[in-house]
């Protein structure tokens, strides 16, 4: 009898996989050897020189393999950004202006191998409401560091945003 249970258990196992419709993963998690937290400078919307620095910066993205690339954005890079070895790693970069804090953050890097291309996709949460009338913005820098890529590699960034448990008023 206990040869016969192990046998309906390893017969039912093996009919529930399907193996001929199980597609292999579209997608390669890379390594992120560095990840920056964000930059982010608090600014007032009336504040138009700070305002005209920041223009055209919103969505921007680069892709720095070598320290000559590094944008002259108005944050400026320190020490740890400068001191990159770009024989051996590439920067990503992407810059966003929000209306909201950011809270929570958290990346992740593949390759898509269907397309080709290597995807980078920020995840950001706030407990902020965003407010279109609110005075108060924030131009953010994010920023990792992975292996390195070729100059004409084909790189996505995106910016997720969620909320966290929110409360209505």
């Amino acid at each position: 009898m206990k040869y016969l249970t192990v046998f309906v258990m390893s017969l039912l196992l093996l009919c529930s996989c399907d193996g001929d419709k199980m597609e292999p993963s579209t997608e390669k998690t890379l390594w992120i050897e560095q990840s920056y937290p964000p930059c982010t400078s608090e600014f007032n919307i009336h504040d138009t020189e700070w305002v005209e620095k920041i223009k055209g910066w919103s969505d921007k993205k680069f892709i720095v393999n070598d320290l000559s690339e590094l944008p002259n954005d108005p944050l400026g890079f320190s020490d740890l950004y400068t001191g990159i070895d770009f024989s051996k790693y590439t920067l990503l970069l992407t810059y966003d202006i929000h209306n909201w804090n950011i809270d929570v953050y958290r990346n992740r890097y593949y390759y898509d191998t269907i397309r080709e291309t290597y995807n980078w996709t920020i995840f950001t949460g706030t407990y902020t409401n965003p407010d279109e009338n609110s005075e108060i913005w924030y131009f953010t820098r994010y920023a990792i560091l992975v292996d390195k890529l070729p100059a004409d590699t084909d790189v996505q960034m995106k910016l997720v945003l969620s909320a966290i448990n929110r409360e209505k008023k």
